[in-house]
């Protein structure tokens, strides 16, 4: 929280170990990703795609079919991720 009335302040970190959340990709490739999208119009917010598997594998796919530039390469990479992290909790 801030000091400021009314307002909130999110701050996401790497407080959780990279393996225990539920897709498995670095903050940073996460806002890599975000700033991408935000540069061709489109929504992605890091931290629903850091927690939420069903927003993120949307976005993620969405991107490397309709993404331009760096965009579509860095959707696959976090893609395996996303795939990964599904394993280990399908394994659990």
């Amino acid at each position: 929280m801030t000091g400021q009335r009314g307002c909130a302040l999110l701050v996401i970190d790497d407080r959780i170990p990279v393996e225990h959340q539920p897709v498995q990709a670095t903050l940073q490739s996460l806002e890599r990703f975000s700033a991408l999208m935000a540069a061709q119009g489109w929504p992605a917010h890091v931290s629903r795609l850091a927690y939420d598997r069903i927003y993120a594998g949307e976005r993620f796919g969405f991107a490397r079919r309709a993404g331009r530039g760096e965009l579509p390469g860095l959707a696959e990479q976090l893609i395996q991720c996303w795939r990964a992290s599904r394993k280990d909790a399908d394994e659990d």
